[in-house]
């Protein structure tokens, strides 16, 4: 009889340790990041990496040192904060944490094992044993898989997301930094002209042809005027430390040079019908919600079961004494729901449910908004820009020709000409802010897109090609 439980025991081991084995499983290192990387790669047009210390991301830092050695682009300098920001590394980071719960949700408990021996013991030694498992735990694996199945796919969408972010953050601060670039340069050229009216002032007080108040007056102008190109310089700095950041750059890596002018915006206008509906499709931060109130519809079903009969089990229980000496058999604990019937843990999941639901709601209308007014923004930019090309900027040109022809005929003073300049400087100073307006606001509503725009001829409002996302 002894061999026969011993048997027993055996068998139901083995039976076990099959079942044990079915949920164990190993965490892949680079869980889902290589579809991030490709979904990163359409939405921005460049190339993702997850530095771990191999030699093809010694590789990569020198295609990044190479990209440094060049005149920097905007989307050179995409590119490089995609490759070596230290925020989009960690970010990386929780895909493996989420790919562990993957692996996690597809595995049983650990099974309890009990042994009791009593006292006294002669003549016989009384003994029990049993192993249990959760019942629940067991008839909600498959269930608990799609939970955090849906739950890996809202992680591997935020980590998207935040490289698409990423990407559109360093694209904006690109072009503040050649803006504020212009600026300088427009801003050194009126402080040339200051200075020129401020020597004509002293000449003209020095002959007594003017009062000292006029000379005081150009004196203030031309010290504001100073003042102001200063400041402009101690911008452009910061806007050049804060693109460093993004690029993940510091030290000598950090004295790279951008061009010294914003380019002109496309010559098409982009419709905003449309836009909206895109936006909704291709939106990563909805994507994840989706996929998370996806979670929480899977969490909602099973709430009930979950919370009717927790701390179920199912096991074996061996017994052996003096009277029967030994048995084996199932051993079941079910607890009895008279006092918590589960409505909690159900009420607990509809909420969760519902909150979800609303905040996706509400992330798609706030989309909707930020899309017009990215859009509305660009749009006013652009005719802004066009106006100046077209009208503002000739006009003084022209203005400043005709006043040179007048003070060579000597029927202007000299002052009247600096003042025509002057104007037409103060004109292009109106004209580089109106065009950097134009490219953040572009940045925006990229952003707001998805990371991608529409190509020229795409009224359908498809994904554009990649290399139609490598801006200049």
């Amino acid at each position: 009889m002894k061999n026969n439980h011993i048997d027993k025991i055996k068998r139901y081991g083995v039976a076990l340790g099959s079942l044990l084995l079915t949920g164990c499983a190993t965490v892949p290192r680079q869980g889902g990041f290589k579809s991030v990387a490709s979904m990163a790669r359409q939405r921005t047009g460049a190339t993702v990496i997850w530095d771990q210390n191999t030699k093809a991301d010694q590789r990569v830092h020198t295609a990044v040192g190479k990209l440094l050695s060049q005149q920097l682009t905007a989307h050179a300098a995409v590119q490089i904060a995609l490759l070596d920001n230290p925020e989009l590394q960690a970010q990386y980071e929780q895909l493996g944490v989420s790919q562990a719960d993957v692996v996690q949700a597809g595995l049983l408990s650990n099974p309890i094992f009990n042994f009791d021996f009593r006292f006294p013991a002669a003549p016989f030694y009384g003994w029990d044993a049993s192993v249990a498992q959760n019942f629940l735990d067991i008839l909600l694996l498959p269930t608990r898989g799609k939970i955090a199945a849906a739950q890996f796919a809202a992680t591997k969408a935020q980590v998207t997301n935040a490289v698409v972010m990423m990407a559109q953050r360093t694209r904006s601060a690109y072009y503040r930094l050649v803006g504020d670039q212009q600026m300088v340069a427009l801003e050194s050229q009126v402080k040339q002209g200051a200075a020129a009216q401020l020597d004509l002032a002293k000449k003209l007080r020095q002959a007594g042809n003017t009062p000292p108040i006029a000379y005081d007056q150009q004196l203030t102008l031309y010290e504001h005027i100073r003042l102001q190109l200063a400041m402009d310089k101690a911008t452009v700095l910061e806007d050049h430390e804060r693109l460093n950041a993004m690029m993940g750059l510091w030290g000598k890596e950090g004295n790279w040079t951008a061009p010294a002018r914003l380019t002109a915006p496309p010559k098409h206008n982009l419709p905003l019908k449309g836009l909206e509906s895109l936006a909704i499709k291709q939106s990563l931060s909805l994507a994840a919600a989706r996929q998370r109130l996806h979670a929480d519809a899977i969490a909602l079903r099973i709430s009930g079961i979950a919370g009717l009969l927790p701390g179920a089990s199912i096991g074996l229980d061996y017994v052996r004494d003096p009277d029967v000496r030994g048995t084996l058999g199932p051993a079941i604990s079910v607890p009895i729901p008279i006092f918590n019937q589960g409505q909690p843990q159900v009420a607990i999941a509809t909420a969760q449910y519902r909150m979800a639901y609303r905040s996706y709601q509400a992330a798609a209308i706030r989309i909707r908004a930020k899309v017009r007014e990215a859009w509305i923004a660009m749009h006013a930019a652009q005719q802004e820009v066009l106006f100046y090309q077209r009208i503002m900027l000739p006009l003084r040109k022209r203005m400043v020709n005709e006043t040179q022809l007048a003070y060579n005929g000597m029927y202007v003073s000299g002052f009247v000409l600096m003042q025509a300049k002057q104007a037409e400087i103060d004109t292009a100073r109106h004209y580089v802010q109106t065009l950097q307006r134009f490219w953040l606001a572009r940045q925006r509503l990229r952003q707001v897109l998805g990371g991608t725009l529409p190509a020229k001829n795409d009224r359908t409002y498809k994904t554009a090609p990649t290399h139609s996302h490598k801006e200049k």
